[in-house]
């Protein structure tokens, strides 16, 4: 008990010492903190140098991207200085020395730790005077060429940026732009940074394989400057470099210049800087100016961070490419086909979806959100009484847009026999505002041919769950014909609607009359194409009819002789004219088929027999064949299927391919010239007939051989295998061409047998 007293103080001093000790080791921290707080506040200066003055926007475009990133990524504060040296304007050694002495007791106080230069002449100013402004202070250069950072020589820890303005490249452009230019047409100033583009322009056209025409405005008064461009022809290239100070030492800014040129020149105006297009240059191999001040600004954090500037090396920018302004080769009606692959297009004008594709984007959506919930609605209605105004207003909202569409609805109810429609029905039926619209007034509206195809399409969807669609010729009062689609399907599946029917009408009269001139269309071309092959064929076909007709007065003659004797042999005049008749019915028969190819009509399908069109087909062509010494060998099969279709269009199709095969053997020995025509049934029921000729056979580019017009005949049109592979697919069949392994092409051509057409229908 007595030793309660003494622990008690012992304690209490300890604690106070454990407190003192914390508040000693807090103190600790909280000037460590500070110390770090402050060193990492520490401020960074980075001075640039403008070569030239505000005025210029090129080096303002490198300033402002450059002055974005390092405030960006810096990791600390940046205080960032600008000066213009402006020695465009004053370029006398006396300038330099002010205003360098100028930035020395400028920044005497506070010196900066990166020095950057923008534009070409401040490069060499830097290396000139850097030890009288802020010495030993690294410097990152910008808008420097290669021939500049070479002839100024500059330390190690100068590095920076080195921008190519590609004149070649844009030539390039150029030429791609305009392949017929004959003419080039090089414009440039007269300062330093100038003359420097003249001798290097000089030496690329020089070194350049493809020579043109080349004038050289070098170092011009403006005013003359002006007058030349105005009268350059149209078909020259126009390449305008830099015009800082013309031929009198008046200065100018080269945007402006490049501005004024583009507007003066009858002929395409190209250049190599970003800053000029916008201003009705067509473009050219450039690099953004802004590409050109992140990538200055960030070798300058890197110098900052503590990296020694002697190991950066200058680099070249990636950002380069081509670039145009649409509206500039818009001027000068060039092709946009033209521009290389990865040319960047700027200001094009946009699309419509391109400007408003999230407008469209909502709309759609909430278009389709809304079509799901009118659905859902229908789904509830005898569950939610409120429906009834929704639907209402759904159906005025597609009653609308079925009329804007030119499409009717309609609804029919098969029990009681009441039949719902748009009022937009009355339009494409023919209907007056005071008839009704029930089943019977559209249906006697319909042609009288029609209308059993009609109650038919209706009644089969009334037995399944698919649509049936039928086609109707409608009767007006305009006296016109007009097409109706109707389309119909059955609700069997729900219950509640088992006896509904609904639909839609639709105008299809622009469709049907485009169909009926595509028919007519690919008829005229069948005709002609059967025209030109009979003009191809005239000179045979004439020997053809000569033949019986010189056997005709043959006949004639020996009649007349036999009959001139006293003692006439009667059964010998019988057999010369039998012979007469004969050969009549031969030139008839000629005739015959002749009239039936040029005749021109639409297409009658009858029952085909393959056989005897191919035997028909080698008559008329047999003249033709002797003329070109080609032998035909015919193996049919016997007890072949009939086919369907026109027999004038299958001819056409048969004489087209033999007429190939001829061709085919153009170059063929005349012993090996012989073409091997087989039919047979095939497999699958069809009828097939292979035209094999011993030619060539087909090249590589036989996939182009149905294309129309692509011919491998020096004077053929390109259309009779696109003329014949139309025929066959309307007829439900189909040709090939192949290469036959012993050599030759081989034509097959398959047709449905008339069996199969019947089963299909």
């Amino acid at each position: 008990m007595g030793d309660m007293p003494t622990s008690h103080h012992y304690f209490a001093c300890v604690a106070q010492r454990a407190r003192r000790t914390c508040g000693i080791l807090l103190l600790i921290f909280a000037f460590a903190w500070i110390g770090s707080s402050r060193a990492d506040e520490r401020q960074e200066r980075v001075l640039m140098l403008h070569a030239f003055n505000y005025t210029f926007p090129a080096t303002t475009l490198i300033g402002d991207a450059a002055r974005k990133r390092l405030v960006d990524r810096s990791r600390g504060r940046v205080e960032i200085d600008a000066d213009f040296l402006d020695l465009n304007r004053a370029s006398d050694p006396e300038h330099e020395v002010r205003t360098a002495a100028f930035l020395r007791e400028k920044y005497s106080n506070h010196p900066p730790d990166v020095i950057m230069t923008l534009g070409s002449a401040a490069l060499p100013f830097i290396v000139k005077h850097r030890d009288a402004i802020a010495p030993n202070t690294p410097v990152v250069f910008t808008g420097v060429s290669q021939a500049n950072y070479s002839s100024s020589q500059p330390p190690p820890d100068m590095t920076g940026i080195i921008t190519e303005f590609n004149l070649e490249k844009t030539l390039i452009l150029a030429e791609r732009l305009q392949p017929n230019a004959r003419r080039l047409v090089l414009i440039a100033g007269n300062s330093p940074t100038d003359r420097l583009w003249q001798e290097r322009a000089r030496r690329i056209v020089e070194n350049r394989e493809r020579k043109l025409e080349t004038a050289y405005l070098f170092g011009l008064p403006y005013d003359v400057l002006v007058s030349k461009v105005a009268k350059i022809p149209y078909d020259a290239i126009v390449v305008v470099l830099t015009v800082f100070v013309d031929g009198v030492g008046e200065p100018h800014v080269p945007m402006e210049v490049a501005r004024t040129v583009a507007q003066l020149s009858p002929a395409p105006v190209y250049a190599p800087y970003d800053t000029y297009l916008g201003n009705g240059v067509v473009g050219g191999y450039i690099e953004t100016f802004e590409s050109v001040g992140s990538a200055a600004a960030d070798l300058m954090l890197e110098i900052i961070a503590g990296k020694d500037p002697a190991t950066l090396q200058p680099k070249t920018n990636p950002g380069q490419t081509y670039r145009v302004d649409f509206r500039a080769m818009r001027r000068w009606n060039l092709r946009e086909s033209d521009l290389p692959s990865d040319t960047i297009i700027l200001f094009r004008e946009s699309s419509l979806w391109e400007q408003h594709h999230e407008l469209v984007l909502v709309a759609l959506s909430a278009f389709a959100l809304q079509t799901l919930f009118v659905g859902a609605l229908l789904i509830q209605q005898r569950r939610r009484k409120r429906a009834e105004a929704l639907l209402k207003e759904s159906e005025e909202r597609m009653t609308f847009t079925a009329a804007f569409m030119n499409i009717g609805l309609w609804q029919f109810d098969r029990q009681t026999g009441k039949l719902w429609a748009t009022e937009h029905c009355r339009a494409l039926f023919g209907l007056g505002p005071d008839v009704p619209l029930t089943r019977e007034t559209i249906l006697s509206k319909i042609h009288p041919e029609d209308q059993v195809n009609a109650i038919a399409s209706v009644q089969e969807a009334s037995k399944n769950d698919h649509s049936a669609i039928t086609d109707v010729r409608v009767t007006r009062s305009d006296d016109k014909v007009h097409w109706v689609r109707i389309r119909a399907r059955s609700h069997s599946d729900n219950r509640d609607a088992a006896s509904q029917m609904s639909g839609i009408f639709a105008d299809i009269t622009e469709q049907k009359a485009a169909e009926a001139e595509a028919a007519l269309q690919r008829q005229e071309v069948a005709h002609l194409m059967r025209v030109s092959v009979l003009g191809e064929l005239s000179g045979a076909i004439a020997h053809e009819i000569n033949q019986p007709l010189t056997a005709i007065l043959s006949n004639a003659q020996a009649a007349l002789y036999l009959l001139t004797q006293n003692s006439p042999d009667l059964g010998e005049v019988r057999d010369v004219l039998q012979d007469i008749v004969d050969e009549d019915n031969r030139a008839g028969e000629v005739v015959h088929r002749l009239r039936s190819l040029l005749k021109k009509g639409e297409r009658k399908f009858e029952v085909v027999n393959i056989n005897d069109l191919i035997k028909s087909t080698i008559a008329l062509l047999n003249s033709e064949l002797i003329s070109r010494r080609v032998n035909v060998k015919a193996e049919l099969a016997n007890a072949l299927p009939s086919t369907w279709g026109d027999p004038i269009q299958l001819q056409q199709v048969l004489l087209n391919l033999f007429m190939n095969a001829m061709d085919a053997m153009g170059s063929t020995p005349m012993m090996q010239r012989r073409v091997v025509v087989f039919s047979r049934a095939a497999q699958t029921g069809a009828v097939e007939v292979l035209v094999k000729d011993h030619g060539s056979g087909i090249s590589a580019e036989q996939d182009r051989l149905f294309e129309a017009f692509y011919s491998t005949k020096n004077h053929g049109l390109g259309l009779g295998l696109t003329v014949c592979s139309t025929i066959v697919e309307a007829h439900g069949g189909n040709i090939t061409l192949t290469n036959d392994a012993a050599g030759g092409a081989v034509a097959t051509l398959s047709l449905p047998a008339q069996e199969m057409l019947i089963a299909a229908q």
